[in-house]
């Protein structure tokens, strides 16, 4: 009898967790940056839906103006922004498999784009990494799932810099990092180059 409860319990909560959803939807962006052939760095653009969009805006316009001013978006990077640095700025990357720990995010902008805001910034990578001869792979999410980040297409990911031609940036779901239980599977980006 116990073992029909149980199941029952389980068929009864399956719905709820599968129909979750999370509140904040980010398609992620993201620039890798080549310097003699080797990656130096990720510049990164997360476009935020239209209604946290619009939630940002009225919890950090102080002047009622509509916008955001160069001193409220400094307020916004220092009281919202700079709290992502705790969680690798939800940008994962390893190389040859081991985490890369980012030093302190750079060159944050926020841009209007339609009725959306974005997020640009600039990761760092402590060493130069060298595609050719190393792994390299990173994955933009959130474990809670609370915050969606998504590479909404092929076209997310660009490699740009000296010695970039020859390399190519695969976009894949990441298996390794499932999330919500397993429900839900964030994508990895993979650097591989032409010998």
């Amino acid at each position: 009898m116990r073992r029909l409860a149980a199941w029952t319990l389980a068929l009864l909560l399956a719905p709820a967790a599968a129909s979750a959803h999370p509140h904040v939807l980010i398609d992620s962006h993201a620039i890798i940056q080549f310097d003699k052939g080797k990656v130096v760095a990720l510049l990164m653009g997360w476009k935020f839906d239209p209604v946290y969009s619009s939630s940002l805006v009225q919890d950090y316009d102080a002047d009622k103006s509509g916008g955001l001013s160069p001193q409220e978006i400094a307020s916004l990077e220092r009281e919202a922004f700079q709290d992502t640095a705790q969680y690798s700025y939800f940008t994962y990357a390893q190389v040859d498999g081991k985490a890369v720990s980012w030093p302190k995010a750079a060159d944050f902008k926020v841009l209007t784009y339609k009725d959306t805001l974005v997020y640009s910034f600039r990761l760092g990578l402590p060493q130069p990494v060298d595609p050719r001869k190393q792994a390299f792979r990173f994955s933009t999410y959130e474990e809670t799932y609370y915050i969606d980040i998504d590479f909404p297409d092929d076209g997310a990911v660009k490699l740009i810099g000296d010695g970039s031609a020859g390399c190519h940036a695969k976009i894949s779901p990441d298996l390794d990092n499932k999330l919500y239980g397993g429900v839900v599977v964030p994508k990895k980006v993979e650097i591989t180059c032409d010998p």
